[in-house]
């Protein structure tokens, strides 16, 4: 899941392969559509659940819910957009190869056939799933198909070691309708999923939508009549110097009075952005240096009412900075996903990146439901190839489900941060 990869296959008719597990940068074709605002033209999607899935499979375990694990992730989307799954049954096996068109069937298997295989040969022991993305040059998904890893193990009950089915499943079905990775560490499209037992902690939180992860798909396909006050959105451009784009900058927004984070957007090569299926709320608008999860800097407050849309335009300064972060853990374990905690409790955060000094850097967040107990801040040793320290963290109760970030503010004025990577269950 670790990146996005983009093949063009004709002038107008392109695919795009999304992985979950860790891979290789991501590449957009010049000249095409940008696969963010990529959808199905109609609101009801046919779906083809290859007879693998109910095979005997040692890459399934015994007793799992493979069909409930499939019916809960597609819901899971249900739930939240104007989209309505049609699930049937196939005797296929395989995706449709990579070309001009597929066979016009959306497929989720996990046979281990050649051409599945092939799909993972770079990277088999890492990846979980990958979805392959059929679109037409107008932007309208013509066919998505999905494979889990067949040199990978599954349950739908926390076994550790394996993928979480219903996680993965969830993650995957997000690409099935066009969305891209997500910059928030605990979205259910975060570039990353975690193995069952990592941190050594059982955490089902990937299985279900984050705040940032429903508006990506209400933007592009609304909500029901009777929905929640939605959908409003924020667009605008970022630029640098004498004026000129300022591309793959992070921008996101956190409800002022919570801290959530509720939305994440990559700005395009002109320095465009829209955060879309946003609730009437007033937010705070961040934007941050992608390339290295550097420095950070505000956009200032934006008021919405329900269906209004407001532009927010802004000439940025991103400096150069030794100030960075890039993990998040406890039990002295780093990586790149959100870390699972409740209201009432406290923990022992661990961050990594670069030079976190704990006399020269403080940490903290934009929500009032978490504190950094003072005089916790020391520096732990995990070798010269990254900067760690930890602190105390103190979760109030009656914390938000949700995502938060947390920062880093040098004294020199800079500042840095991890986008959602508190995960509130």
């Amino acid at each position: 899941m670790k990146a996005v990869r983009y093949i063009v296959t004709a002038v107008l008719l392109t695919t795009l392969v999304a992985s979950t597990g860790f891979a290789s940068p991501s590449a957009l074709p010049a000249g095409k559509t940008d696969p963010q605002r990529l959808s199905w033209r109609a609101r009801e999607i046919r779906i083809a659940l290859s007879t693998s899935l109910r095979q005997s499979n040692s890459n399934l375990k015994f007793g799992r819910d493979v069909w409930g694990a499939v019916r809960r992730s597609l819901d899971a989307w249900e739930s939240v957009a104007d989209i309505e799954f049609l699930v049937e049954e196939s005797d296929r096996q395989s995706l449709s190869p990579s070309g001009n068109a597929g066979d016009g069937i959306s497929l989720i298997t996990i046979a281990p056939t050649p051409e599945n295989v092939l799909l993972f040969s770079n990277n088999f022991e890492a990846e979980s799933a990958k979805t392959r993305v059929f679109y037409n040059g107008k932007g309208f998904i013509t066919e998505a198909d999905i494979v889990l890893n067949p040199f990978q193990q599954f349950s739908t009950d926390g076994t550790f070691g394996t993928f979480d089915l219903q996680a993965t499943l969830t993650h995957e079905i997000g690409h099935l309708l066009g969305l891209q990775h997500s910059d928030v560490l605990g979205a259910t499209m975060s570039n990353s999923l975690s193995r069952n037992g990592t941190f050594g902690i059982l955490d089902f939180g990937s299985r279900t939508l984050s705040a940032s992860d429903i508006a990506a798909v209400r933007a592009l396909y609304g909500t029901t009549e009777d929905g929640p006050n939605c959908c409003s959105a924020v667009a605008g451009k970022l630029t640098v110097g004498t004026g000129r784009g300022a591309k793959g900058i992070r921008v996101w927004a956190e409800e002022v009075e919570t801290g959530r984070v509720v939305a994440q957007a990559e700005t395009a090569s002109d320095g465009s952005f829209r955060l879309g299926g946003l609730e009437a709320a007033t937010y705070s608008l961040f934007w941050q240096r992608s390339e290295d999860n550097g420095a950070v800097g505000e956009l200032g407050l934006v008021v919405l009412t329900k269906g209004e849309s407001r532009s927010v335009d802004e000439k940025i300064v991103a400096p150069r900075s030794d100030l960075s972060l890039k993990y998040i853990g406890v039990n002295s374990q780093l990586t790149d996903f959100a870390v699972p905690v409740m209201g009432g409790r406290q923990y022992i955060i661990f961050l990594g990146g670069s030079g976190l000094d704990p006399e020269n850097v403080r940490f903290g967040f934009s929500s009032p439901f978490f504190e950094v107990s003072p005089g916790s801040v020391i520096t732990r040793d995990f070798g010269s190839d990254v900067s760690v320290v930890s602190f105390v963290l103190t979760v109030a109760d009656g914390a938000p489900h949700g995502m938060y970030s947390v920062f880093a503010y040098a004294r020199d004025g800079s500042r840095t941060s991890l986008i959602g990577a508190l995960s509130v269950e």
